[in-house]
């Protein structure tokens, strides 16, 4: 069984090297290494000329118009080759056991069954709770809501079914959170439960996640998107409302008609549209959006 670690990278050239190291120092080598440059401009085609030179696993290397992480993402998945699909970030690495790990897991995984694993910060600190104890298989919006285990995961997804669940792409916005296309797929796909570490984790200062309110202020259909998939999850009435009222703030603040929501909760609309007119209020005077 081959996986395909994918890795997205923009201006990340001083941190591809550490990725690469972490692969070869894999004690199987039963994945490629796709990388996809969404438009990089600094020595990124040069450091990665150094990698296609290695003979221990293959690395594939492909170049496109700067259009966001998740474009990055729909474009490996037409390019990947492996079975299962691993998103690997150009400021995180592997643990050296990582694939190992991953291989004796998947001999117990039926083939539309995935894997979802620990990651951890350098020194050891992890980035979630503890799996629960009496289960063995979940879907990561199970593992959330009904489990209560939060937190950041390694994930593996069998590859033709995350070639199902693409990104939607939005005119003018270069980020739509991984939640969007990982909620969906959390519908049909079980996930086994691997209690060991597989991706160390360094956050950069000009990352994603540390940028947040600037991310939804740039990027409202992405996460208009997001706040309507979310309201059918939430088991509490409360919950559903929130979502259904930031779902309305965002869609005004994209002017986006075409996310409409059409769930299974279409009652809470006359209470939803108010609360999400408070939401925009909030964000405009106390968000600065």
């Amino acid at each position: 069984m081959k996986i395909t670690v994918f890795t997205p990278t923009y201006n990340r050239a001083n941190k591809l090297m550490r990725v690469y190291q972490s692969l070869l120092s894999q004690r199987i080598f039963n994945f490629e290494w796709l990388i996809i440059d969404d438009g990089s401009t600094d020595e990124t085609e040069n450091v990665v000329a150094v990698f296609l030179k290695n003979k221990k696993f293959s690395v594939r290397y492909k170049k496109k118009g700067n259009g966001g992480k998740h474009t990055a993402y729909n474009t490996a998945l037409l390019l990947a080759k492996g079975e299962y699909f691993m998103c690997l970030d150009s400021d995180d690495y592997l643990a050296p056991d990582a694939m190992e790990n991953v291989a004796i897991c998947l001999t117990a995984c039926r083939p539309d069954e995935g894997i979802i694993a620990y990651k951890a910060m350098k020194d050891g600190e992890r980035l979630s709770q503890n799996f629960p104890l009496n289960i063995s298989y979940a879907s990561t919006s199970e593992l959330s809501l009904v489990y209560q285990c939060k937190g950041e995961f390694s994930l593996i997804y069998p590859t033709f079914i995350a070639r199902k669940y693409p990104f939607p792409v939005f005119e003018n916005e270069k980020f739509v959170t991984e939640c969007v296309v990982y909620d969906k797929i959390a519908e049909v796909c079980r996930m086994r439960l691997l209690s060991k570490v597989l991706t160390i984790c360094e956050y950069q200062i000009d990352g994603y996640t540390s940028n947040l309110n600037q991310m939804m202020k740039d990027n409202p259909s992405g996460y208009c998107q997001y706040f309507m998939q979310r309201i059918d999850m939430q088991p509490k009435i409360k919950d559903q409302l929130i979502y259904a009222g930031k779902f309305y703030c965002f869609r005004l603040f994209s002017g986006n008609k075409k996310i409409v929501y059409i769930g299974r909760h279409r009652y809470m609309k006359m209470l939803a549209i108010p609360l999400g007119g408070l939401f925009w209020i909030y964000y405009k005077i106390y968000r600065e959006f």
